[in-house]
């Protein structure tokens, strides 16, 4: 199984299983047709378990060895700095590297980001290819041609687009990943999802289990269409200007964190915290209702995501993290606001207060008299309610669309449990009454309980 996808007219992202052991000696030669050297930048765990692989597919293409260079670079985001880049420039001019030089970035985001930024650089650029080792790498930081390096202030402060010439997901390598790193990855492709692909969304939410197998068919379906839905969206903005800028959906937030906590956090970790902080505003801003917000924290703690503020990321660190986000403009700062789950406020990041950003950031908040208003109030779902209305829904015959659930783990675990008894099916719809942002749950009744077909009695 392998998908081809373009981006910007190129169809230049390669997505399948074994690619290492096969298909990446037919394709590299037309991936950089003028390439006579190749230099492979890894860092010391990526380069013990897949260099010996990618050294055999240059062999297979007849790359000579003498025209083959290895770098490695530190494990880690540190690594991402000016020492570090201009260490692998002195090594690349010692050996007389030239303009027909092709750069191989094997790894995760950290060596795809430095390497890239290494050849958009490097002799006015030279073409580079990406073969990410980590879900995060595949699904985010390898499409798009952002590259770039920390600096003491804040993430990738200096960088450039600079388009790789291929992409080679190989989805074999994710077996070895922990599942630490599994979970990092999964937070891009649950961003993803909630802006622009409810159906996918709802996938997530009932197929855990097979995305935490590595079964080939679950990780096909998402990795690609996470990687169209970014190639569509760079190929429409490459440089960011607009609606590019939505696949930075809890990432104000989420970078702000990882900038402080970035010794013990993962980047998808803090992204994760970003979503459901960037989705309280939209939903204090009317935009996003309750249930969207509790559906999306459900998923992301599905996958083993956290889903509150570190200690060591105090407001005002994070505010003052803020003031350098690249989404910035005229000093306002801006984040991704949901709809609902797929669908965005505006196509772009909209502007947002320092009050807003700090009443979503504070573990608490003072209420204190106002002026009278008058308007409608939502009452929030009861759990107890709402378990109670799943289990006459599924023991109803046919279809039943319920409004106002409340998506507390209490609920999924109810959800799982009628799924896994085979008494209802459960799927997504958008409301059809005006104005109204809730997700509506179809629930299709089987009419019965008991165990199913499948199960043994014990």
């Amino acid at each position: 199984m392998m998908e081809r996808i373009s981006v910007l007219g190129r169809p230049s992202i390669i997505v399948g299983s074994d690619l290492l052991s096969g298909y990446i000696a037919k394709d590299i030669r037309n991936a950089a047709p003028a390439a006579s050297k190749f230099v492979i930048i890894t860092d010391k765990i990526v380069k013990k378990l897949y260099l010996h692989h990618l050294l055999k597919t240059f062999s297979d293409a007849a790359i000579p060895p003498e025209h083959i260079l290895q770098y490695e670079v530190p494990v880690g985001e540190h690594s991402k700095s000016r020492d570090q880049k201009a260490m692998i420039e002195d090594y690349m001019l010692e050996r007389s590297c030239n303009r027909d030089t092709c750069i191989v970035a094997l790894g995760g985001g950290v060596v795809g980001d430095l390497s890239g930024f290494v050849a958009a650089t490097y002799m006015r650029g030279i073409p580079f290819i990406q073969i990410p080792t980590t879900l995060l790498a595949m699904v985010d930081s390898s499409i798009g041609g952002k590259t770039g390096i920390n600096t003491m202030y804040a993430k990738n402060q200096l960088g450039s687009f600079h388009q790789p010439v291929r992409i080679y997901m190989d989805l074999t390598v994710l077996r070895s990943l922990p599942t630490r790193q599994m979970s990092n990855g999964m937070a891009e492709i649950i961003k993803t999802f909630a802006i622009a692909d409810e159906e996918n969304f709802h996938y997530l939410e009932e197929h855990n289990d097979q995305v935490f197998a590595c079964e080939p068919e679950a990780l096909l379906r998402i990795v690609a269409s996470c990687a169209r839905i970014k190639a569509r969206y760079v190929t429409e903005d490459e440089t960011e200007q607009g609606v590019r800028s939505l696949l930075n959906f809890g990432h104000t937030i989420g970078h702000a964190i990882e900038s402080i906590c970035m010794d013990f956090m993962l980047h998808g970790e803090c992204v994760a915290i970003g979503m459901v902080k960037e989705a309280e505003i939209a939903r204090a801003m009317g935009h996003l209702a309750p249930s969207c917000v509790q559906r999306l924290a459900s998923c992301i703690k599905l996958y083993g995501l956290p889903l509150v503020i570190p200690p060591e990321a105090e407001i005002q660190k994070m505010m003052d993290k803020m003031k350098l986000d690249k989404k910035n403009a005229g000093g306002k700062k801006k984040c991704v606001l949901l709809s609902r789950i797929g669908d965005v406020v505006e196509p772009r990041a909209s502007i947002v207060s320092d009050a807003q950003l700090q009443m979503a950031l504070s573990k608490m908040v003072q209420v204190v008299p106002g002026a009278p208003i008058n308007g409608q109030i939502r009452v929030p779902g009861s759990k107890s309610l709402s378990n109670r209305v799943l289990l006459l829904a599924a023991l109803a015959e046919g279809e039943c669309r319920v409004s106002g659930l409340l998506h507390s783990d209490d609920t999924q675990v109810c959800l799982k449990a009628l799924k896994q008894l085979e008494a209802a099916t459960f799927t997504y719809e958008k409301s059809s009454l005006p104005g109204d942002k809730e997700d509506i749950l179809l629930v299709a009744g089987r009419g019965r309980t008991g165990q199913p077909a499948h199960v043994r009695q014990p």
